[in-house]
């Protein structure tokens, strides 16, 4: 009995953990992939924390940005080589900016204390 009790007590635990790694990875944009069309591309930026793409994926050369608010705080897209920034809030929702980018993969996040930790981040693939 104790072995067999022992291997549903360990299945059972194991797929709690399942679930509950499902759920703080999941929601939106929790690994949506996005390919910039032209040129360009959408982001919206959501609260709590998130984006609603993890990875960007864009030709060389000049990437125009569109950032969407779609909460209720400020937000910034944020690139820190080469600099870039664009911030978004609730009076001002849309924002468009460009960078230009060479081919190589760039890291981009939300400025605001605590917002990346949380999980405003993602990468920009370029190739």
């Amino acid at each position: 009995m104790s072995r067999r009790w022992n291997r549903r007590v360990s299945l059972s635990a194991l797929s709690a953990f399942g679930l509950v790694l499902a759920a703080c990875g999941g929601g939106s944009g929790g690994g949506s992939t996005k390919t910039a069309t032209g040129g360009k591309i959408d982001v919206s930026a959501f609260d709590p924390y998130h984006f609603d793409v993890k990875t960007i994926n864009a030709s060389p050369g000049p990437l125009t940005i569109t950032l969407h608010e779609k909460g209720v705080q400020e937000h910034t897209f944020t690139i820190s080589s080469p600099k870039f920034e664009i911030k978004v809030t609730p009076d001002h929702p849309d924002v468009t900016g460009t960078v230009t980018l060479a081919a190589g993969t760039y890291d981009f996040k939300c400025s605001y204390d605590g917002h990346a930790a949380a999980g405003m981040v993602g990468k920009i693939v370029v190739g």
